[in-house]
């Protein structure tokens, strides 16, 4: 009975854990690290660690994953990607002097594969071009221009790195490359390969942590010819939804990546205030009659929620503020607002004496505010929040904060005034904005 229960045990261990992603960052010991796996072109987390005093930490991926595994450390601003085939990662690295990751043991096959690659590829390309250029310099006699050439002449016969049998790696530096050479070159061409590469690419396109900038790309380039062909906004504004339009007619939006590329359009649109292509097309997700991926259910709720005359949801905070407010929806005030900011925000900072000084009659008009930050260090957030003498919270994940995806938040500082209903009021980055609707 014995061996059938441990060989029970031992099959749903295995089963609930496709691979481990685990590390030993030599001089980062007891300090957050954030994983995350790309789905659905979105940054999902998956483990919020702390590493142990050696500067090691581990986390179980409990399913079948090919993609980008993305970790961030420090303020959560620098992300070092690793490539996931659904086997086990476990590499070894330390941080430079100047703050930057130093990895010396890639983890796996695949990723040692992807380093070897990349170091031939610069090796090959700009440092071989250099070399050349330098070596024209010196005279033959010299013992520097006989080091150059002897250098030159090993790198020109290296073998080119083989990476056929990594179907990821393959498609990921096909995909880095067409990133990078449709920012450096907006032209026609380019389009036409992002477009094909949307209509064509495999699965992996979804879980690479490309896939938004070639939506991004395809957006800006579009945006870009249209601007350098049109005389008047109007004509802009026509020929830009014109490149819309046929990026959406060629992904098929009853898909599943073209609702996800027309969600990430529909965010791009929001981003830049651009308010008629922005109901049009949330009326194209919204009149679709097919089902709906969960990415673009989200995107049309938030986009129809987070707005002037829309309904706040009831965000959860990480701790009972005050010691008995949960949620929003706990706080029963005339009004409340809503204050998105970063300690590390200069426009905050700047701000934020103006939301000191309205704060004082707000609260005796029956009025709360809830500043929820955009933050990664707590030391940093609890200093900054030593001065502000209203209700607090942050969960430390920056912009993985689960309040910035259910606020539709672009930017900080954000304001958003409620009623006692939560019925949003006003949206805006300034509090002079936000003190005309107080009555």
């Amino acid at each position: 009975m014995k061996k059938i229960l441990i060989g029970c045990l031992f099959v749903s261990i295995f089963a609930n854990a496709q691979f481990t992603f685990k590390g030993t960052i030599n001089n980062y010991p007891n300090k957050r690290v954030i994983i995350k796996l790309n789905k659905s072109l979105d940054g999902i987390v998956i483990g919020n660690l702390t590493t142990d005093a050696n500067g090691k930490f581990s986390l179980p991926v409990k399913e079948n994953y090919t993609g980008v595994v993305e970790m961030s450390l420090f303020d959560a601003k620098k992300n070092y990607s690793f490539l996931a085939d659904n086997s086990n990662i476990d590499f070894q690295a330390e941080i430079t002097a100047d703050g930057d990751l130093e990895v010396s043991n890639p983890g796996n096959l695949i990723n040692y594969k992807y380093k070897d690659f990349i170091n031939y590829e610069i090796k090959n390309g700009d440092i071989l071009s250099q070399l050349k250029l330098i070596k024209n310099w010196y005279n033959p006699k010299d013992e520097f221009y006989k080091s150059l050439d002897k250098e030159i002449t090993n790198i020109s016969s290296t073998k080119k790195i083989d990476i056929d049998n990594y179907p990821f790696l393959n498609y990921y530096v096909e995909a880095m490359k067409l990133v990078k050479d449709s920012e450096a070159n907006p032209t026609q061409k380019s389009l036409n390969s992002l477009l094909n590469h949307f209509k064509n690419s495999g699965e992996y396109f979804e879980t690479s942590g490309l896939g938004k900038s070639l939506i991004y790309n395809y957006l800006n380039i579009s945006s870009s010819l249209a601007s350098s062909s049109s005389k008047t906004q109007a004509e802009w504004q026509e020929k830009f939804d014109h490149s819309i339009e046929n990026l959406l007619n060629e992904v098929d939006t009853e898909t599943d990546r073209g609702q996800n590329i027309l969600a990430v359009t529909i965010n791009f649109l929001n981003t830049y205030e651009l308010k008629d292509l922005l109901t049009k097309y949330m009326k194209k997700a919204e009149s679709l009659t097919c089902k709906i991926t969960p990415e673009l259910s989200e995107v049309i709720y938030v986009n129809n929620s987070i707005k002037e005359g829309g309904k706040v949801p009831n965000i959860k905070f990480t701790r009972k503020l005050n010691g008995k407010y949960s949620s929003l929806y706990d706080l029963k005030n005339k009004y409340k607002l809503i204050l998105v900011w970063a300690s590390w925000c200069g426009h905050c900072q700047h701000e934020m004496p103006r939301v000191k000084e309205f704060y004082e009659n707000f609260k005796k008009s029956g009025g709360e505010i809830i500043g929820l930050a955009v933050d990664y260090d707590e030391n940093d957030w609890k200093n900054a929040i030593k001065e502000l003498p209203w209700l607090n919270d942050s969960d430390l994940l920056y912009w993985d904060s689960q309040f910035v995806k259910e606020l539709n938040i672009s930017g900080t500082p954000t304001l958003i005034l409620v009623d006692s209903n939560n019925k949003i009021l006003k949206i805006s980055s300034k509090i002079s904005e936000i003190s005309k609707e107080i009555k």
